[in-house]
């Protein structure tokens, strides 16, 4: 499960959101077991929402049906999002901010003023620091990994909870934990070889917090990770 938050608009209810890269012909599935899920231990009604953030010429559901008897048991439906089909000027023209993560993925996208909007928004209180990371996350689907490296401003990197979350849980084993989860988020499970280099480079020198963070939303897997681990040492 991607995102969930809580709404209080007119009535309180829950904002689910997931994230694909790709087609998947399960989502219908996916999407009512993340339902029955949230339903079950929250007791609140959901809004569920898929976002596309590649574009793909495949007939996307929106809805799961199931009929037994030629009677109708389930009609579950949830809204699509294709990121191909949005324009960025007017997401910053609108401001919506709450769009500028994924605005380096529109058709009509620049760079520089993704970028420059990010800031400012994050600088006005309008998203959190975190925001950014996740723009430079979804930047890499399309962007080559040198380029999104440097949309990373250290100052909004030193802000975002992921970096905090470093800091609080201590010099000694907050970079390792923090660093192995968000690899393992992206790519998998970690090996007990590779989390031990982790550890052992980062108890050799302190300074490498910054580039082991931006490692980690920039590669492509855990090779080029393991091969960008040894320049840096």
């Amino acid at each position: 499960m991607d995102f969930l938050a809580k709404m209080t608009d007119n009535e309180e209810s829950l904002l689910h959101i997931e994230f694909q890269t790709r087609y998947d012909p399960d989502m219908p599935v996916r999407m009512l077991t993340y339902y029955a899920r949230i339903l079950d231990k929250h007791r609140l009604p959901v809004y569920p929402i898929v976002v596309y953030l590649t574009r793909t010429d495949i007939p996307i559901e929106t809805t799961y049906s199931s009929r037994v008897w030629d009677r109708q048991v389930i009609s579950f439906n949830y809204d699509v999002i294709k990121v191909w089909e949005l324009k960025s000027k007017m997401v910053f023209e609108k401001g919506l901010a709450g769009l500028y993560a994924l605005a380096p993925l529109m058709p009509d996208a620049d760079l520089d003023e993704c970028r420059e909007k990010m800031v400012e928004a994050v600088e006005h209180n309008l998203i959190s620091a975190s925001s950014y990371m996740c723009m430079a996350t979804f930047a890499r689907l399309k962007y080559p990994k040198e380029v999104v490296k440097n949309m990373i401003p250290d100052k909004l990197l030193k802000q975002s909870p992921f970096y905090q979350d470093v800091l609080e849980e201590g010099r000694d084993e907050g970079v390792e934990k923090t660093i192995i989860a968000a690899l393992a988020a992206r790519f998998g499970s970690v090996s007990d070889c590779l989390s031990e280099r982790i550890h052992n480079l980062r108890e050799q020198n302190a300074n490498v917090l910054n580039d082991l963070i931006k490692l980690v939303v920039t590669v492509n897997d855990l090779g080029e990770f393991e091969r960008k681990l040894d320049k840096i040492a």
